[in-house]
């Protein structure tokens, strides 16, 4: 529960004063959430033992790790120092961003488990500024791709991801700034998790899905060896599964709906071929999944390549300083390989062109 409130004997830039946002933990909402949790795992542990293949396709989608993902993230919710320790990092991730705002901590009011006090961010909501500025289509561009930029940011460059964004926890300051609120949900991943997660996503943005499938399966066939001795079935059938998504030409660059498109057919094709997805993997897709509405709504062609390649060029460039000969020559596999698919990829637009105009 979030309320309102003023700071009295304190007062703002208009000499009125100072409006603080409080929220508070609701008595009955750990209880509450515990009693969900358990549902889920219920749930999950259920579907895992459906007859007819159903239960195998549950286990190699990870759907009981997804509900434990989901608990890792929520549970620590419950403490609101928690989100007052996620809002102190926000602020310094984006410190030199100055057209990303989060709220701030009020001096004087530490944190406690069940009260938290923080800056009030003024803004209009999403759809309230796409209604403002509709025959604005640069502004609203700009904003889309602001909002692409802060997202990969901090999924490829920070490893600390806001794991709540949805258009009623996002507000469009008066001078046109990002407001990003309610930080009380945010992931921060494993090396191992993350360089998978950041490599398989940059792949598809790349838009080569043979070395996204080829870091999960990689992925796969490690965590299965430490724990069952399984391996992934028809790997070559895998490979050219999840490729050939990615050689379809499309009108543009790439936009986040294609990595809607991707997350499908990854699931459905993991069940198939026995490739256990990774949590971390699922939960960062789900986040870039709901960021597809978000960006579509401010600007319908979104186009992101062009905003994530510098990102991912910097986080990239950053592991090669933390690794060895073996991180340098994965990045001069994958460099070479980028450029074989989009040969390829110019090469298929051009028989798509030429059999259209045949």
């Amino acid at each position: 529960q979030v309320y309102k409130g003023y700071l009295g004997g304190v007062t703002n830039e208009e000499g009125k004063e100072q409006p603080v946002a409080i929220k508070v933990a609701h008595p009955r909402v750990r209880n509450t959430m515990e009693k969900d949790l358990g549902i889920m795992r219920y749930l999950a542990k259920s579907m895992e033992r459906l007859p007819f293949g159903w239960g195998q396709k549950m286990k190699w989608n990870n759907l009981s790790g997804g509900v434990e993902e989901f608990a890792t993230m929520l549970e620590p919710q419950l403490d609101l120092r928690n989100e007052a320790n996620h809002i102190d990092r926000f602020n310094k991730d984006f410190a030199k961003q100055p057209d990303v705002i989060f709220p701030e901590l009020v001096e004087g009011y530490e944190a406690s488990k069940d009260v938290l006090v923080e800056t009030f961010c003024s803004g209009v909501t999403l759809e309230d500024f796409c209604e403002q500025h509709k025959d604005d289509i640069e502004l609203r561009a700009r904003m889309c791709e602001l909002g692409a930029r802060t997202m990969c940011e901090m999924i490829f460059n920070n490893n600390f991801v806001h794991s709540d964004i949805h258009p009623g926890n996002i507000l469009i300051s008066p001078d046109n700034k990002l407001i990003l609120l309610d930080c009380g949900i945010a992931s921060e991943y494993s090396e191992r998790d993350h360089d998978l997660a950041i490599n398989v996503i940059a792949a598809f943005i790349r838009m080569d899905g043979r070395r996204a499938a080829e870091f999960l399966i990689e992925n796969s066939n490690q965590h299965m060896q430490e724990t069952t001795g399984e391996q992934a079935l028809e790997v070559e059938e895998y490979l050219d599964e999840i490729a050939e998504i990615s050689k379809t030409p499309v009108q543009g660059d790439f936009a986040f709906k294609k990595v809607t498109m991707y997350i499908n057919y990854i699931m459905n094709s993991a069940s198939k071929h026995h490739v256990r997805i990774t949590p971390a993997f699922v939960s960062m897709a789900l986040a870039i999944k709901v960021q597809e509405g978000i960006a579509l709504k401010l600007n319908p062609h979104a186009s992101i390549i062009r905003v994530a390649n510098p990102i991912i060029m910097k986080a990239e460039a950053k592991r090669l300083r933390q690794g060895g000969f073996e991180r340098w020559k994965t990045i001069a596999d994958d460099t070479w390989r980028d450029f074989k698919v989009r040969r390829e990829r110019e090469r298929n637009a051009r028989l798509l062109a030429e059999g259209q105009t045949s």
